[in-house]
């Protein structure tokens, strides 16, 4: 993407990887705080205009649309030369991709990174704290099935193994937090990771999954009126790049105050496809 209209400075800011069987896929490389940093006031602007154009590329990718025809919604965008490169599967490509595309930097954006610990421990209570509400429902698609075993399952997707929050069905759900403040970053990183093998699942032949979610415990913007206004804005920038990452891959993002409320949204799905 060109920083300045026709000043011929241009940064890298999305991947595509093209496999061998003609699937395709986009994956944004630079990081809200990036963005934020290099365009100040205006960042807002560009993170959309960002977003929107990944969700119609990849719109045109799903359409058996050639990397090399691809049509740009917003001028300034460039498709750079086309490198071969050779993985077990997306995921490691866009590993090697994005690391040359930010050259020297140690961005780790758009690579699907391993959870962080911090993350981890705070996504695995509040799934745990989820399930145990489920189980408190007097829901009646719980007095037919036991749904203990379809909580945390693991999978074998693509030569890796993952572990999803939740599948039944044609449903799978994965579950995490977003917290304020220094923990967010880590967060981002351990969603969109969340969302990548929500999206793989989908993807696989092996699956007949149609329906993913990720349920986020995340507190009302409103309520973060102790943060500076530096830390709220990139709080709010962070989540908004969450949904439209997920809205591109087909995962709903669905953001809950409580795990009681999380609860019983996922125990409505779990009585629609008892």
């Amino acid at each position: 993407m060109e920083t300045i209209p026709g000043s011929g400075e241009k940064i890298s800011v999305a991947t595509v990887v093209r496999a061998a069987s003609g699937q395709s896929q986009i994956r944004q490389s630079i990081s809200p705080s990036l963005i934020s940093a290099l365009f100040g006031t205006s960042a807002k602007g560009m993170s959309s205009m960002l977003a929107a154009s990944l969700i119609e590329i990849q719109q045109q990718l799903n359409a058996g649309r050639r990397v090399e025809e691809l049509e740009f919604p917003f001028g300034g965008f460039f498709l750079g030369a086309c490198k071969e490169c050779i993985g077990k599967d997306l995921n490691e490509i866009f590993d090697v991709s994005v690391r040359l595309s930010t050259a020297f930097g140690q961005s780790n954006y758009g690579v699907r990174s391993e959870i962080s610990d911090s993350s981890k421990l705070a996504f695995r209570d509040w799934a745990e704290k989820i399930k145990k509400d489920l189980f408190s429902l007097e829901s009646p698609a719980l007095y037919h099935h036991d749904f203990t075993k379809d909580f945390n399952v693991p999978l074998k997707v693509g030569g890796k193994s993952i572990k999803i929050g939740f599948l039944k069905g044609s449903y799978a759900a994965n579950f995490g937090v977003m917290r304020p403040g220094v923990s967010s970053s880590a967060d981002t990183r351990s969603l969109k990771a969340k969302v990548f093998d929500l999206e793989a699942v989908n993807r696989s032949n092996m699956f007949s999954v149609l329906n993913t979610e990720l349920l986020v415990g995340c507190p009302n913007v409103e309520t973060l009126s102790y943060l500076s206004n530096k830390e709220r804005n990139n709080f709010i920038d962070s989540l908004e790049f969450l949904e439209k990452e997920s809205k591109a891959r087909h995962v709903s993002f669905i953001k809950f105050e409580s795990h009681l409320q999380a609860a019983h949204h996922l125990s409505s799905k779990i009585y629609v496809k008892a």
